[in-house]
């Protein structure tokens, strides 16, 4: 839609596994016309853009690497980019693929969430192999400039570093957070209150509503950076915890304050 808006696009050919999910699209507007498989509908195009789970990544790689022409440029909107990065120049030798994340997502799913205006004015990593050619990388770059990104290019295991804490960890909290609250689901649900839910629940489970199978591959791929992350998370946890249990206000100080000063150092409001 972004794209059509910038007059980027001409004719766009979409594939889903989910049948639904491409007739939502043409209703929409978001594309002219179905492929019946991913290799049908990237044969002919100048542009090849991929967005699906992170771990389906390589083997569709694998899948359309026969039905690209020689002049196609390859990019994806995935959250990990180290592992795809170097699976690329194996599946596709020509370096017709470029990575890309533009830093643009909302808690919402699926094309019927769509819109135009989510990537004016964010940034947009960009991660090439080492063999991508330097066609496909200015093609890339000037792609999502054109939809009103500012593109940075970055090393893929900085990326997913990066990533890991500013992005992965905090979705990690937001589920632990929301299942949490299944204990008291049964009074929650039966307690009304003009305040419910409160701004702090809202704000801080909002990310809790993104795709599931989306952030399962996210958190798999990207171990390495968010598993110590994670256990350290739960070992912060697990202080508040002891420190409630004991009474402790002095240690209950120490660890909130902590956290204030590290929300205020990374947040610049």
């Amino acid at each position: 839609m972004a794209g059509r808006r910038a007059g980027l696009l001409g004719r766009v050919v979409g594939y889903d596994p989910e049948p639904q999910a491409t007739a939502a699209a043409i209703r929409q507007g978001v594309i002219d016309e179905v492929a019946v498989s991913p290799e049908t509908a990237v044969r002919g195009a100048s542009l090849a853009l991929l967005a699906a789970p992170v771990r389906s990544l390589r083997p569709l790689l694998a899948r359309l690497a026969p039905a690209l022409a020689p002049d196609t440029t390859v990019i994806d909107v995935g959250s990990v980019k180290q592992a795809l990065v170097g699976a690329a120049e194996t599946e596709l030798p020509a370096g017709q693929f470029v990575g890309c994340h533009p830093m643009a997502g909302a808690e919402f799913s699926g094309v019927v969430a769509a819109d135009a205006d989510i990537f004016a004015g964010r940034v947009c990593f960009v991660c090439p192999p080492q063999n991508a050619r330097a066609e496909c990388i200015a093609a890339a770059h000037a792609f999502w400039i054109g939809l009103g990104c500012q593109t940075v290019a970055i090393d893929p295991a900085v990326h997913d570093r990066l990533m890991a804490a500013q992005s992965h960890l905090p979705h990690v909290a937001a589920f632990a957070l929301a299942a949490a609250l299944a204990p008291e689901m049964p009074f929650l649900d039966n307690t009304t209150s003009v305040a419910s839910p409160t701004t702090s629940l809202r704000d801080t489970t909002r990310i809790a509503a993104s795709g599931p199978a989306v952030w399962r591959d996210i958190l798999l791929a990207n171990a390495s950076h968010v598993l110590p992350l994670i256990e350290y998370l739960g070992g912060r946890v697990h202080e508040i915890a002891r420190a409630v249990a004991a009474n402790d206000g002095e240690a209950l100080d120490r660890i909130l304050s902590a956290g204030q000063a590290c929300r205020q150092r990374l947040v610049k409001e």
